[in-house]
């Protein structure tokens, strides 16, 4: 294994988070911030929460509401904003997006409080609904037209299957993209205003070891059989062919990053073979239908080990990072994918970073 990743370049790491509205680093905005919690998972959108002190010595009024008035209306609704993390020395954008509410929080007892939300780009797809028929054809070509009714640009990798028509009954945007990219094994991921759309299997953002006792603060990590299976399997009806479609989980799945044995290998072992049908699915051909099983069998193999934790505040932890977990014993010692991030960061702890992360290995 690695050794542990390094946060800073000097022996100080000084990881105050630099916060941008409207195009400027308002000193105020930046002196009365009290807290930052970034929350990202696989599913796709970002939303950040600020917390600010709201009472400053303001020129013209002595000590008074720091951002209601309009000589610093900054923490403003539909205003840009953009977060910054890591070493001040060499920062890293960790969120691009727009305010979406604000919360004034007050009482006898303290000083007031403004509480300040934001989304990025795809909160328009959240809230975009939507009832058509896409008509069939290449599956990247249908999710660049989704995209290009939102304004985003895009970078899409693979995803050139053929699809039938897709009907996107009530459904927004953002639930139907997820949609047809999780029946692909793909995830999608939001890069200022371009939406990054990739096979689960080629996606590796970053690559960040934790040590336990150092970077690596607190852990909990679970190896569950509960929901393992030894193969995925369809049975459908190939309409042009006339004929009928079976297929089965093969050596085609993506177990994603590490090493070790299976939970399939685990659980043959000690309960003999499952298998799981997909009944909820329809596959135009048979190419599609051994797609999706070996997607099924893919997504449930990857859950296999579980991993929750705490680090030491690194931008670098994102949703797509391959992150190897080092000093937690050889069994669970591996290459984990992270799949949901919340970076905080308070004037108690300083940043903080905490993680999801998931691996289909166990160790020996």
């Amino acid at each position: 294994m690695s050794s542990e990743t390094a946060l800073a370049s000097a022996s100080i790491y000084i990881a105050r988070p630099i916060i941008e509205v409207d195009g400027q680093a308002d000193d105020m905005v930046q002196r009365l911030l009290i807290s930052m919690q970034l929350s990202e998972s696989d599913q796709g959108m970002a939303a950040l929460e600020l917390r600010f002190f709201n009472s400053a010595t303001v020129q013209g009024r002595g000590n008074d509401l720091a951002f209601e008035y309009t000589d610093n209306a900054l923490l403003s609704l539909g205003k840009p904003i953009r977060v910054w993390a890591g070493d001040n020395r060499d920062p890293v954008k960790i969120f691009q997006g727009t305010i979406t509410a604000l919360e004034m929080h007050m009482s006898g007892s303290g000083e007031p409080e403004l509480t300040v939300l934001a989304e990025d780009a795809l909160q328009q797809a959240r809230l975009t609904r939507r009832t058509r028929l896409h008509a069939a054809g290449s599956l990247d070509a249908l999710l660049r037209s989704v995209a290009a009714d939102l304004g985003l640009s895009m970078d899409i990798s693979g995803m050139h299957q053929t699809v039938d028509a897709q009907l996107q009954l009530n459904e927004s945007d953002l639930a139907f993209l997820r949609r047809l990219i999780d029946r692909h094994d793909g995830d999608l991921w939001l890069v200022d205003d371009v939406l990054c759309v990739a096979p689960r299997s080629e996606l590796r953002r970053n690559a960040v070891t934790l040590e336990m006792n150092s970077q690596l603060q607190r852990i909990r990590i679970m190896a569950d059989l509960a929901h393992q299976v030894s193969r995925v399997t369809f049975a459908g009806w190939d309409v042009a062919a006339g004929e009928a479609i079976n297929a089965a989980s093969n050596g085609a799945v993506d177990y994603g990053p590490g090493q070790g044995r299976t939970g399939a290998q685990f659980l043959n072992e000690a309960f003999g073979e499952r298998s799981e049908h997909l009944s909820h699915v329809a596959a135009r051909d048979d190419i599609e239908a051994q797609a999706l099983v070996n997607a099924g069998f893919s997504q449930r193999a990857r859950k296999f080990v579980c991993a929750e934790g705490v680090a030491e505040g690194n931008p670098a932890i994102r949703v797509g990072t391959h992150l190897t977990l080092l000093g937690v014993g050889p069994r669970f010692e591996n290459t984990y994918y992270v799949t949901r991030v919340r970076h905080h960061y308070d004037l108690e702890n300083g940043y903080r970073t905490t993680f999801q992360a998931e691996c289909a290995y166990l160790g020996a």
